[in-house]
């Protein structure tokens, strides 16, 4: 991996209305989502890892004690993904010049592994482009890692905007590393079915 090391940003504010209760503590394996994709983030060897919360924040801390990494709170996420961004970009110290690119993570993704994280950034430290993405559904999107040429326009993303727009405005300039498990993600109540979770 470079130096400097990639950042990697988890965001984790969204308020799941659609699942009908916070999945960031849904468990699965014993352990929540949330902390499950932290430690991921952690074990590829990101650093800084930026947690961004925001809905339910107070409860969701626990959750993440003991791990190396920063823990972020969005006041302003009813505003949008984009909004839990920018929150991360401005919480790593020195973005510009600390970091080799930044890796956006959501912890909605169950079947994500340290080996698929891994895989994307040495696709990333090998190359010359401008982003590396997930490749799942005949589409590319997160978990995905940026250069630093990307990171203004990452901050300048708004409301539900996320990283996906980025990666779609540069697809010219963006390599994939295939990820069937991807097309997985619990977003409804029938979806935990799926993976057994509690």
């Amino acid at each position: 991996m470079p130096e400097p090391p990639f950042a990697a940003i988890l965001l984790a504010a969204g308020a799941s209305t659609r699942m009908g209760r916070p999945k960031q503590l849904i468990r699965v394996g014993g352990e929540t989502l949330l902390r499950r994709t932290a430690g991921i983030a952690v074990e590829a060897g990101c650093s800084p890892v930026i947690v961004v919360l925001g809905s339910g924040a107070d409860e969701m801390h626990s959750e993440l004690a003991g791990l190396p990494l920063a823990i972020t709170v969005n006041e302003d996420w009813p505003e949008g993904m984009a909004s839990s961004l920018r929150c991360g970009l401005v919480s790593i110290p020195g973005l510009w010049s600390a970091a080799a690119g930044v890796l956006v993570l959501v912890c909605d993704q169950p079947l994500l592994s340290v080996e698929h994280v891994r895989s994307l950034l040495r696709t990333q430290a090998a190359g010359n482009a401008l982003a590396t993405a997930s490749l799942y559904r005949d589409r590319a999107g997160v978990p995905a890692v940026f250069a630093p040429q990307l990171f203004s326009e990452l901050m300048r993303l708004q409301g539900d905007q996320g990283a996906r727009e980025l990666i779609l405005a540069h697809k010219g300039q963006v390599e994939t590393v295939a990820w069937a498990e991807g097309a997985l993600d619990v977003d409804r109540p029938e979806d935990l079915k799926t993976i057994g979770a509690q």
